[in-house]
């Protein structure tokens, strides 16, 4: 089934579908004035670790319905996909040719009965899995900020900006293994930079396949 037959069948199955309910984690909970929250830099420090433990809230979800790599070179986490359905993308092994495993994360208990279970195991093409091996090099940069701002910036017809703030909170959140060690990036899914085109790669492999299998029961 396609990512696109997948997306048609969870809108089927979900009226108005939610995103995968979750307990807050404690770094996600409101602070009272006068903490970290207070300075802009502490801000994004704290907002980045409240997206990695969410991250990692899906994937011990995910891991309890099925084992998953235990250390991918890459995973992508879409808290919200436009099925309102969580996924984890791992990207797996080694040049010339990456893997890709994939499925969605079940809500609650209620949503587990309306909404597919779907997996997918597909391996990248060359092509794809050296870009996808050049992304990784962009994002071993400490240059690269782990945090994205949540902002689009747009160019009217005069040439001027305009920047535009992202209230929603569609993050994707992303680990990447570096010669330097583990890296997580927290992007607004409207973003475009490096971290966004390697989300983008690696989404786009599994949205185009062919290969996801679905268990509607």
């Amino acid at each position: 089934m396609s990512r696109l037959g997948l997306l048609l069948l969870s809108g089927l199955l979900v009226a108005g579908a939610a995103s995968a309910v979750e307990e807050t984690p404690e770094s996600c909970r409101p602070k009272v004035a006068g903490t970290a929250l207070a300075l802009a830099g502490d801000a994004e420090s704290a907002q980045l670790q409240c997206d990695i433990d969410r991250a990692a809230q899906l994937a011990a979800r995910s891991e309890r319905r099925s084992a998953t790599a235990p250390r991918p070179v890459v995973r992508v986490v879409d808290t919200a996909s436009p099925s309102g359905t969580a996924y984890i993308y791992d990207v797996i092994g080694t040049l010339p040719n990456y893997w890709l495993e994939a499925r969605n994360v079940p809500g609650d208990d209620s949503e587990r009965t309306r909404v597919p279970a779907c997996t997918l195991g597909t391996n990248i093409p060359a092509d794809v899995s050296q870009l996808i091996s050049s992304e990784l090099t962009s994002a071993a940069s400490e240059a690269l900020p782990e945090y994205g701002a949540r902002e689009d910036i747009q160019v009217n017809p005069d040439g001027s900006k305009r920047v535009v703030l992202l209230l929603d909170t569609h993050d994707i959140i992303t680990t990447v293994e570096t010669e330097a060690g583990t890296r997580h990036f927290s992007r607004h899914a409207r973003a475009s930079d490096e971290i966004a085109r390697l989300n983008q790669t690696i989404i786009g492999v599994a949205n185009f396949s062919d290969s996801w299998v679905c268990d509607a029961n």
